[in-house]
């Protein structure tokens, strides 16, 4: 009975994955074709590419959490008698976290860009997280010192990003404040969302004692940021 509950909760986990993936491909478009080509904004531009990248390198996240290791989304997997697709997760989690943190690059070099309208804070701050993007994907780490490296720069930008926007928000007025706002608001959020999913085998061990609700959190924090990221860029164009 408890087999058929884990695994009914699992295909609850990958829908909503799923929707995810699906969401970032929708903001892709909508920004690109919608936005973008008419109205020639880089800002829209920049947007598009970073949920096109968000959408690329969660697919890949995807497909390795979920049909490569057993046990890289669910410690207990081998327990519930799935036999996965492919043999080894890591080289679909390597290029997911390079392409996430290019689409962080692309948007840390957008708010610096934003905030400073020069080309050296756009390159500057877009460095460190493609420094970062390479060195996870590319250099050999064991699992704490990559644990350490993703959890503590990820830390840095969950703060860094909505930062940025509500410094925007602060300087600016009208509707472009309230833009910015929801933009650093939705920013944080997702950000949540992502350090949840990074720290689900603690929370499950620790505090929920199942991955049920950790595995519902996650997605579901990202899918409410993506709905107040859009509602942001959205007023930006109006503003």
């Amino acid at each position: 009975m408890m087999q058929t509950i884990d695994m009914a909760i699992r295909e609850v986990h990958i829908g909503l994955w799923f929707l995810v993936v699906g969401y970032y491909f929708f903001l892709f478009i909508f920004l690109l074709f919608f936005r973008w080509r008419n109205t020639r904004n880089p800002f829209q531009f920049a947007m598009a590419l970073f949920f096109l990248l968000l959408a690329l390198g969660r697919a890949f996240y995807f497909v390795g959490d979920f049909y490569a290791d057993a046990t890289s989304l669910y410690g207990d997997l081998p327990d519930l008698g799935v036999t996965v697709f492919l043999p080894d997760a890591a080289p679909w989690l390597a290029v997911g976290a390079f392409l996430q943190w290019m689409a962080l690059a692309t948007l840390s070099a957008t708010a610096g860009f934003m905030i400073f309208g020069k080309r050296w804070a756009e390159i500057g701050f877009a460095v460190p997280a493609i420094l970062i993007g390479v060195i996870l994907a590319a250099v050999p780490l064991d699992y704490w010192t990559r644990t350490a490296l993703a959890g503590g720069a990820g830390f840095f930008y969950a703060l860094f990003i909505p930062g940025l926007f509500w410094y925007l928000a602060y300087v600016s007025g009208g509707l472009l404040r309230r833009s910015n706002f929801m933009l650093g608001l939705g920013f944080m959020v997702l950000f949540a969302g992502r350090v949840v999913h990074s720290g689900r085998h603690y929370l499950a061990d620790m505090i929920f004692g199942s991955y049920t609700i950790p595995g519902v959190l996650a997605p579901g924090l990202i899918v409410i940021a993506l709905i107040l990221i859009a509602v942001g860029n959205e007023w930006s164009t109006k503003g």
